[in-house]
């Protein structure tokens, strides 16, 4: 297949996933589409994960394997992008899969409405159970602001890389935080800021498939500490670009605040870094909501909002007892590790 006739890439990066990787290549090359690339990086793996990959490639000149030392999924994304010929780009998880008309649709679709990025919705896959992540609105089109505001609301619209397909060029000059988890947090924002129009459909046609051993599942004070600090850093470059975001930019950073006590509370034990990082977030966002405390605590239901001022307290010199914070989300045991932050 010549560069020319390449419409897109589909880059899945792989890693210890033999149990899994078979069916993501095979929802890939089922595609009803057909002038496109698959780009597998095997990150790695110690298990069969690359051999499988190997015999899919003698199957189907379409797909092309990456073997390559283990440095995480961003580094093997920033590969596949590197060896990408597609006009457009597109990336599934090695344990995930999508419907077949997925790539024609969206491509049809930022084609004909001249977008730079078409974003899917997704089925949450728990067990023999889809559920549909988002409301199906139909065919909606955004501008760079709009677009923006909805990543931080992080209720429509989710900054995950899968569901998406990009135009190649976005890429330049922008690339996946290696070493880093969360990883998406750190590159989806700045990918959707060089965009004029974004189209998302509510079509749901991947399948986001939630393991128990997923990062997402099983964080470590490192995880933590990754989200905290690519967080962070986009809330201080908004603050910096955008002052048509400031409270969906507040709004996030509280947010994370909720979900890295949360996170840390799971943890059998909590280093001094952390332990830092969760006390400057914490002052930090204690300045903003005495700033402006009625707009943050108005995206906040009221049992974030009791949660949220509870956090902002730890700060205080007062002695505390032991506390248990609850919403439906989240149960947050405030121990003696989190007091004495």
């Amino acid at each position: 297949m010549n560069k020319e006739e390449i419409r897109f890439s589909v880059i899945i990066p792989a890693y210890n996933v033999e149990k899994y990787i078979g069916r993501a290549i095979q929802s890939v090359t089922n595609q009803t589409f057909e002038n496109y690339e698959i780009l597998v990086v095997d990150d790695g793996s110690s298990d069969n994960c690359g051999k499988i990959c190997d015999r899919y490639a003698k199957l189907d000149s379409r797909i092309e394997v990456i073997h390559k030392e283990n440095e995480g999924l961003s580094a093997a994304r920033n590969l596949g992008i590197s060896k990408a010929k597609g006009q457009y780009i597109g990336f599934v998880d090695s344990d995930d899969w999508i419907d077949k008309h997925m790539y024609e649709h969206m491509h049809q679709i930022i084609t004909e409405k001249k977008a730079d990025v078409c974003i899917c919705n997704f089925y949450n896959v728990i067990g023999n159970e889809n559920t549909i992540k988002n409301a199906n609105k139909g065919i909606q089109e955004y501008n760079k602001l709009q677009i923006l505001k909805e990543v931080l609301l992080d209720k429509n619209i989710q900054s995950y890389a899968w569901n998406k397909l990009y135009k190649r060029e976005l890429f330049d000059g922008i690339q996946y935080p290696v070493g880093k988890k969360y990883e998406d947090i750190g590159t989806t924002f700045y990918l959707l800021e060089k965009c004029n129009k974004i189209v998302v459909t509510g079509e749901p046609e991947y399948y986001y498939f939630n393991r128990a051993d997923s990062i997402v599942n099983h964080n470590t004070e490192q995880t933590i500490l990754d989200y905290m600090e690519l967080v962070n850093n986009r809330y201080d470059y908004i603050e910096r670009r955008y002052k048509e975001l400031k409270k969906y930019n507040e709004y996030y950073l509280a947010k994370i605040l909720l979900t890295a006590y949360a996170d840390a509370s799971r943890l059998e034990n909590i280093g001094k870094q952390l332990k830092k990082e969760l006390n400057q977030m914490n002052k930090k966002i204690k300045g903003i909501v005495q700033k402006d405390e009625k707009e943050i605590y108005s995206f906040f239901g009221k049992k974030q909002q009791k949660q949220l001022t509870e956090l902002l307290k730890l700060n205080e010199k007062k002695t505390k007892k032991k506390k248990i914070i609850t919403n439906p989300t989240i149960t947050l045991s405030m121990d003696p590790q989190l007091e004495s932050i």
